[in-house]
């Protein structure tokens, strides 16, 4: 590569290492400081960093100095801006596959089957166990190696310290952020967490309690308009006389948050789901009252044989 002569005919010498990047990404990473921890350490061997020590020395090297100007990932890609001697920077793009919405389901149906995935991540964890509903749906979390393509407009057939840096900058991020594979699958983590609570819900209901969003479970009945049902609202519905023994109209469950819809509040658990289990728990409580006065009532004067509904 010739270097345009500068004013008086003299060329410019080529710099000796890599230019300054200002304000770079700097790797931070100790030497002594041990395996990496998961997934950082799934990807570092499915990227190959350290199959080839010189060019990995020189990345480190690079890395330190803070050559990495950009830095980007996202669904089914890695990209970063790397500065070398040349007077332009080099773009490193990794690039693999991400998950559809089908296999999404499929995972979400595996992760709901076992409380110790969603405990976990609510818990704001992300141990390896979280790669078990992906296997179990056969869709790996972190995908094969054949899977992974790295191109660089540097060009060069062979692969370059540029692009071991830029996986080297990646595997700091998914130290820091694992839920970030999250991301690169397809799927934002705290989308993934109220998915994943929602899904688990829906598969233990009736099983266990649960913060059950109102709005998704099906109603045995829909709840009227409040509108078209006005002109009854002075109307008993039967003679005062039977209301002792008149039937108890339908109880829809949380009618009032079904008409209000899903709360705008945001938050680790739904508010709307929130309450409907406190409501639950207090129509419970009432009702198991009610009972025990019942047979208070009946113990001490045997003559009442029934409690006004």
């Amino acid at each position: 590569m010739s270097s345009t002569p500068p004013p008086g005919g003299m060329p410019r010498s080529k710099p000796e290492g890599p230019r300054r990047v200002r304000n770079g990404i700097r790797l931070r990473r100790k030497e002594d400081a041990g395996p990496r921890p998961w997934p950082a350490s799934e990807w570092a061997d499915r990227l190959g960093v350290d199959e080839d020590e010189t060019l990995l020395e020189e990345a480190k090297e690079c890395g330190r100095t803070g050559q990495t100007a950009k830095f980007e990932l996202g669904n089914g890609f890695v990209e970063a801006v790397i500065q070398g001697v040349e007077a332009r920077p080099h773009t490193v793009r990794i690039e693999f596959p991400s998950l559809n919405d089908t296999a999404w389901t499929r995972v979400l149906q595996n992760a709901a089957g076992g409380a110790i995935y969603a405990a976990k991540l609510l818990a704001g964890e992300f141990p390896e166990i979280v790669a078990e509903p992906f296997e179990a749906a056969g869709h790996p979390l972190i995908p094969a190696r054949e899977e992974i393509r790295i191109t660089s407009t540097y060009g060069a057939k062979k692969r370059t310290w540029h692009e071991v840096l830029a996986c080297l900058v990646l595997l700091e991020r998914l130290e820091d952020f694992p839920e970030l594979t999250l991301e690169m699958r397809g799927r934002n983590a705290e989308t993934f967490r109220n998915h994943l609570q929602e899904a688990r819900m829906l598969s233990t209901q009736g099983v266990s309690q649960a913060h059950t969003n109102p709005d998704i479970v099906r109603l045995a009945s829909p709840v009227g308009s409040i509108e078209n049902r006005i002109g009854e609202f002075w109307r008993p519905g039967f003679a005062l006389a039977e209301a002792r023994s008149a039937p108890l109209p339908e109880h829809v469950p949380q009618a009032l948050l079904r008409r209000l819809g899903p709360s705008p509040l945001e938050g680790r658990f739904p508010i709307t789901g929130l309450l409907a289990s406190i409501y639950d728990t207090i129509a419970e409580d009432a009702a198991r009252s009610i009972s025990g006065a019942v047979a208070s009532d009946l113990e001490e004067d045997p003559s009442i044989d029934e409690y006004p509904g």
